[in-house]
Parts: structure tokens; sequence; C-alpha cells
């Protein structure tokens, strides 16, 4: 007994490890800011940008530095003085070679270095903050786009799904009718042809039915991938499209006099390389300014033939304190040119912010156009549908009772399958519709 149970215990878990996970749109949208590999490559761009802060703050940091330098002469250099110089009685003209300096030479120092004053320093530590304020910038702007992806992958999957049940239910309908056809066939009152056209129908409803499960399977995929789910595993989706439809149809739509180009994160994005490429005239322009670097070097020299004979020579300190003052007086033009560039790059950022506040407003200004006509387009379609399924309804009955002929169920069918098609879509487009206003808004 006690190994059932554990054996329906260890069963349950190991189907509980493969069931598939369901998400809301919310949850889709959170999932791929998460774990979309767009945004994790923005989050090592922060990291790197981190090491360019560090990396410029390093340059104005003080710098110490040691060594130690020994040499040996196994034959020292040597230098000719006059003999007279040790024998005053030793002939004009005749020289002694001395020996220059001792066998060994140790010598141990260290050394500081740190900027006083550099103005290209001071603009570039501000230049690489900023960066990594605009890198930030980017994250959103990339978490907005993903959240735009996969809104729509999911409305994909919506409609895929929507589409493939109205299918299933045309399917059990028809199947239904070819029932009882094939019954009033077997008992002589109808032709063999009207089996043959609902079979046909039939038929084609089940080729539709393949299609639409391939679709399902590819919208799916395509929604994975925007989120970053692996590919291998299962999903599912929560809620249909006509819960979206009337959740958008409570929401009020109404028409913004003014657009708020800041809603955007593209305009944050721009704004900052603006500012980065002002930043970048002033970098080029300091460049001109003098520069001025402080030193301070101390070593301690030992030299002796013997290196431990203390009754040589000890230790002979020098201490070196200064200040180098560099003055560009002359470049041929060089920072000329690159301040022209700068400004340029400043100029076609100006360009690109304008650029981008009509591209928005005409964005915004189409959003609403196609909202009103999606939702007029989805009233109309509604009121078809209902009068489709009417005029099929109607059909069948006289069918049933042999006045009608078996070519107008026919013809009534395709219209309501199309009509169903066109419904269909027109509640896809109407929650797309909406979901653009809110991207052309920045929401």
């Amino acid at each position: 007994m006690r190994t059932t149970v554990l054996f329906f215990i260890f069963s349950f878990l190991w189907i509980s490890s493969f069931a598939q996970q369901s998400f809301t749109l919310k949850e889709a949208q959170e999932y791929g800011v998460k774990n979309n590999l767009q945004i994790k490559l923005k989050q090592l761009d922060i990291a790197d940008a981190d090491g360019q802060i560090t990396e410029t703050k390093a340059i104005g940091m003080p710098k110490v530095s040691a060594g130690v330098a020994y040499q040996y002469f196994p034959q020292l250099p040597q230098f000719l003085l006059p003999a007279q110089f040790f024998n005053p009685n030793a002939p004009e003209g005749e020289f002694t070679a001395i020996d220059a300096g001792t066998r060994q030479t140790l010598v141990g120092n260290i050394q500081a270095n740190a900027v006083a004053f550099d103005g290209s320093y001071l603009v570039a530590l501000k230049a690489v903050k900023l960066y990594k304020e605009l890198v930030r910038k980017e994250i959103n702007q990339t978490e907005f786009e993903i959240r735009n992806g996969v809104t729509k992958s999911y409305l994909a999957v919506l409609i895929a799904i929507q589409s493939r049940a109205l299918i299933d239910l045309n399917i059990t309908n028809l199947k239904k009718v070819l029932a009882e056809t094939k019954i009033i066939y077997e008992n002589g009152f109808l032709e063999k042809l009207d089996v043959d056209r609902l079979t046909f129908s039939l038929e084609n409803l089940l080729a539709e039915q393949r299609k639409s499960t391939e679709l399902i399977n590819l919208s799916y995929n395509l929604l994975k991938f925007q989120m970053g789910y692996p590919l291998d595993e299962d999903i599912a989706v929560v809620g249909d499209l006509e819960e979206m439809v009337n959740i958008v149809l409570l929401e009020k739509v109404e028409v913004t006099a003014e657009v708020d180009y800041t809603q955007r994160p593209e305009y944050a994005v721009i704004q900052l390389g603006q500012e980065l490429n002002k930043i970048n005239i002033r970098r080029w322009k300091a460049g001109y300014l003098p520069s001025l670097y402080a030193f301070v070097n101390h070593q301690q020299a030992l030299n002796r033939n013997n290196l431990f004979d203390n009754d040589e020579t000890a230790w002979l300190p020098t201490t070196v304190v200064g200040l180098n003052l560099n003055i560009p007086i002359y470049d041929g033009g060089d920072k000329k040119g690159k301040i022209q560039r700068a400004r340029i790059a400043y100029d076609k950022t100006e360009i690109q912010k304008k650029q981008f506040e009509q591209a928005m407003t005409l964005e915004i200004s189409n959003a609403y156009l196609n909202y009103a006509n999606a939702k007029e387009t989805l009233e109309s379609t509604k009121r078809s549908l209902d009068l489709a399924q009417r005029i099929y309804d109607t059909t069948q009955i006289k069918y049933k009772e042999g006045v009608g002929a078996s070519l107008e169920v026919t013809q009534a069918e395709s219209d309501l399958y199309g009509a169903q098609g066109r419904y269909v879509s027109a509640l896809y487009d109407l929650v797309v519709a909406k979901t653009n206003i809110d991207i052309a808004l920045g929401k």
C-alpha cells in the first residue's frame, strides 16, 4: 500500500513538473522584460558603463609606483686622469686609467603623479556618467519595445485560438447536419448530391482546422521568442479576444489635444544623446586650456663593490618634487576639426528630435483614426454576422422541411463562415488599434 501511494505521489510530481505555464498579458510582458535577451545585453552595457566611469576616474587619481633596480659591472667603465694628479714626478702628458663607480649598484625608488588641473578630464568624467544614464534610458526604451512586441504576439495567439474555436464549432454543427442528411437520404427523401456537398464542406473545414492548429503553434512560438521563453516548453494564454475587446470598449478613448513627447522612452534617449554631443564640444574646447600635473620622486641608491660590506658607502637618498605645465600652442587644426564634427553631431540630434516629434504626432493622429474605423468595422461585422447566422438558421429549417435546396444551405454556410472570419478579424483589429494608441502615447 505504501509503495502504491509513493508511486502516485511521484507520478503527480513528475506530471506537474511538465505542466504548461499559463500567462496573462501582463505576466507575459513582465516575463519578457526580465528574460528577453535584448534586456540582458543592455544590462551588460550598464556594467560596461560602470567600468568606464571607474576607468575615467582613475585618470585623475594619484598614481603611485615603486621599483628596484640592480646593476652589476663585471668590467667597470674607466676614465683618464693626468698621471701628475697621483704622482707629481710623472712626465707631463701621461695619463692614468681610473675605475668609474662601483661594481654593484642597488636603487630603490617610489614615485607619485597626480593631475592638478586638466579641463578635458573634468568634462570626460561628466560625459561617462551621462553615458551610463543614456544606457539606462535605452533599457527603458527596450522594455517599452518588448512590451509592445509581447502584446501583439499575445493578441496573435488569441485570434488564432478564437478562429480555431469557431472552426471547431462549425465542424460540430456540420457533422450533426451531415448525420441527419444521411438518414434522410437513406430514407429516399434526398439526393446523394446533398450528402456529397455537406461532406465536401466538412472536408474543407477539417483542412482549415489543421491549418489553424499550425497557426496557433506558430503564434505561440513567436510569443515565446518575444518573451525570451524556452521554445521547447509549452505555455498557455489566459482569457480570450472578446474579453479584451469588452475591456477596450469600456475604456474612454479621448483624442489628446497636446502631445507629451517625454512619455516616449525614445525621446529621452534622443535628449540625452544631444546632451552628450554638447559635452563633447566642451571636451574638445577644453583641450585648448593648459594642463598641470604634480609629481614627487624619492629614491635610495647603494653603490658598493660588495653589497653586503657595511664598511663601504651607505645609502644615498634623493627626493624630487615638481610640476609639469603643458601649454598647447599649435596642433595643426586637430581640435578645431573635432569641435566642428561635434557641433555637426549636435545639430543632427536636434534634427532627429524634431523628426521624432513630427512622427509621434502623426502616429498618434493615425492611431486615433484607425481606432475609430476599427470600432465602426466591428459594429458592422457584428451586424453582418448576426444576419448571416439568421439566414443560415432559416435555410437549415427550410431544408429540413423540404422546401429549401441544398445549394441554398451551402451558400448560407459559406456566407456564415466568411462573416465569422471578418468578425474575428475585426475583434483583433480593434484591440490592436487600442494598443497602437497606447504605444503612440508612450503608455
